[in-house]
């Protein structure tokens, strides 16, 4: 499970909304005021000042208040403050809202780089909820948070690993299988043995974040493992086939691998 975050872990993340520049250009002048009340920890007064240019005409499709409502939000979400996380407590899903429409808004792919630190946060905090829900049963809502992660990157494997191991749990098997392909695809070309010219709807080219790794890891050894109890080793398998390329060597996959491809 996620802990809380440090206190330094908190300064860095805010150390770097304030000197982060999108492409090297300055943030725009008007959002200033929104900066410095994150940066001084008036999160609701951010959010009051985000929604009301996420509203307006000239503004509501600019990226960057849709950030700033994200940001603020899974700070009240990892706040020591009980009365202000009282006050929001479904503030992490309302973080993952508006992160995704932020992503969709940025179409040139300016302002997302700068936050790749602030989406990890969010990713890793959004799996340690999901993880939560998994053990207490309550599938649909894990669903509910791995289908977001999927929003925050297309790319992500482990996000249908997980939402497939939910669909499975949850007995809803051919949306689990249809996932689980999405994630062998994404796996199959990171390690080439798909290809960038093979005509996929899926396809990733970039390294894995710290926890898209850790989380598919474990989806794949736990997913691989309840197929086998289940007596579809053949499916068990196929998913331990396709993460051998990217987790050769590490021992507590090669230990799932063994005992089930032998």
């Amino acid at each position: 499970m996620i802990g809380k975050v440090q206190l330094t872990g908190l300064f860095a993340l805010l150390f770097a909304m304030l000197f982060a520049l999108p492409n090297g250009q300055a943030q725009d002048p008007k959002y200033n005021r929104m900066l410095e009340d994150l940066v001084d920890g008036k999160y609701e007064r951010v959010l009051f000042r985000a929604i009301g240019y996420t509203e307006k005409e000239a503004t509501k499709k600019h990226p960057e208040p849709y950030a700033y409502m994200a940001r603020a939000y899974l700070l009240i979400h990892q706040s020591d403050d009980p009365a202000l996380k009282e006050s929001y407590p479904k503030a992490l899903k309302e973080s993952l809202k508006y992160c995704t429409k932020f992503i969709k808004k940025d179409k040139e792919g300016e302002y997302v780089p700068d936050l790749l630190d602030f989406i990890e946060d969010l990713r890793a905090e959004t799996i340690a909820a999901a993880d939560t829900e998994m053990d207490a049963e309550k599938y649909t809502r894990a669903k509910s948070l791995y289908a977001y992660l999927s929003k925050l990157d297309k790319t992500d494997p482990s996000a249908y690993i997980m939402l497939g191991m939910a669909n499975y749990y949850a007995r809803s098997t051919r949306d689990a299988t249809e996932h689980w392909g999405t994630a062998m695809q994404l796996m199959g070309s990171m390690t080439g043995r798909i290809s960038a010219s093979e005509e996929t709807e899926v396809y990733r080219d970039e390294p894995l974040t710290e926890s898209m790794r850790a989380l598919l890891k474990t989806g794949l050894i736990r997913a691989s493992e309840q197929l086998d109890a289940d007596g579809q080793r053949t499916q068990a398998i196929e998913l331990l086939e396709n993460g051998l390329p990217i987790f050769e060597g590490d021992r507590s996959f090669m230990v799932t691998y063994g005992s089930i491809v032998g």
